[in-house]
């Protein structure tokens, strides 16, 4: 199963995302449109690959800035100078603390 997954994994990685964007309002549109059938289901999962692969780039790039803002005259900072947004052992928030869904909107070109 691991093996698989990391087989997809990095097919994703190799995709443009301007290509998987170009997708985004197909699969968006019929994930709107609930269905009980195998083949909503499997819209859904390729609109949440499109997504996934949306945040990955964007925690990519935010990382990297911050990477690169920390380092000394601009250059690279070692990776421990620069917050990382995933801890462990951090606490989890409450229930009336717990942050909100986002949605995902396809950007537009303006």
């Amino acid at each position: 199963m691991e093996a698989m997954l990391q087989k997809i994994a990095r097919q994703l990685v190799s995709m443009d995302e301007a290509s998987l964007m170009a997708l985004w309002d197909t699969y968006h549109s019929r994930v709107k449109q609930f269905e009980p059938t195998l083949s909503w289901e499997e819209a859904c999962i390729i609109f949440g690959l499109i997504q996934t692969v949306r945040w990955k780039n964007q925690l990519f790039n935010d990382l990297w800035a911050a990477q690169k803002q920390a380092g000394p005259d601009g250059g690279e900072a070692a990776p421990e100078q620069v917050e990382q947004p995933f801890q462990e052992n951090e606490e989890q928030p409450s229930g009336s603390e717990r942050g909100k869904v986002i949605q995902f909107h396809p950007r537009r070109n303006s």
